[in-house]
């Protein structure tokens, strides 16, 4: 294990007023500080029940929502959060539902160079050899790119989303509830695609989910969020084996295993 974390945050937090329910609104809701430090490869599990504030931490780390306080270090390399090409090229994010985040008018190909167009100086024959390659990476065919997302399974569509991911070649990826939507048998197919991948690319996941069993088959470590802030966090056989925290000891309990 490498002495320095390749991704390391520290204290940050988001705080806006809840409009969910209206006896409470305007409520002030904060989530976090939350601060962690993730080595090369390693799987990073961030669970918690809905409302629990995980997705939300999801999206700051990802650079899709500003903070409000807290800082994020690359290697040593504090990200600046207005840097937007910056998270675009290191940390990548499989959203939840893969179908419904492609635009069904344009054919896939087109989707995988959009961020190639922006983030490099590739040429045309430079950005298909890439688009190519990141689709033989997640177990699809070349010709697939002509394809329209409507002609896709809803697994080979979380394929996609896992190239779309990759296509920069990011340090870290975020994947949020990305397996919730698939089948078991899917499930399975993708869960190993992205451990080969981790494997043979040295990523770096951070996985946000309320599946007990995928969590501890792909993570390392765990952190357990309720109402906006970390009850718990320690390695995965640690806090498995001996869950401290009494919600803790609830949630392992009654969530999906």
């Amino acid at each position: 294990m490498e002495s320095i974390p390749l991704f390391s945050v520290r204290e940050i937090k988001k705080i806006y007023k809840d409009k969910s329910n209206w006896f409470k609104k305007g409520r002030v809701v904060e989530i976090g500080p939350v601060s962690f430090d993730l080595h090369r490869g390693e799987t990073l599990a961030i669970v918690g029940e809905a409302g629990s504030g995980k997705s939300t931490v999801g999206r700051l780390l990802a650079g899709a929502e500003l903070p409000d306080g807290g800082k994020l270090y690359l290697g040593d390399d504090e990200i600046n959060w207005n840097d937007s090409k910056f998270f675009c090229q290191n940390i990548r994010m499989i959203f939840q539902d893969s179908q419904k985040s492609l635009n069904p008018t344009v054919r896939i190909g087109d989707q995988l160079e959009q961020p190639l167009l922006f983030n490099t100086r590739l040429n045309k024959e430079q950005r298909l050899e890439r688009i190519n390659n990141a689709l033989r990476k997640v177990g699809l065919l070349p010709e697939h790119a002509g394809y329209y997302p409507h002609m896709f399974s809803g697994g080979q569509a979380q394929r996609i989303g896992i190239a779309r991911a990759l296509i920069l070649d990011p340090q870290v990826v975020i994947i949020d509830e990305a397996l919730a939507p698939l089948d078991p048998s899917l499930r399975a197919q993708v869960i190993n695609l992205l451990l080969e991948l981790q494997e043979t690319l040295q990523l770096t996941y951070v996985l946000i989910s309320h599946q007990i069993s995928l969590v501890r088959y792909l993570s390392d470590r765990i952190m357990i969020m309720d109402q906006g802030k970390i009850i718990e966090a320690g390695t995965i056989d640690d806090v498995f084996e001996t869950p401290k925290h009494p919600k803790t000891q609830k949630l392992l309990k009654s969530l999906d295993m």
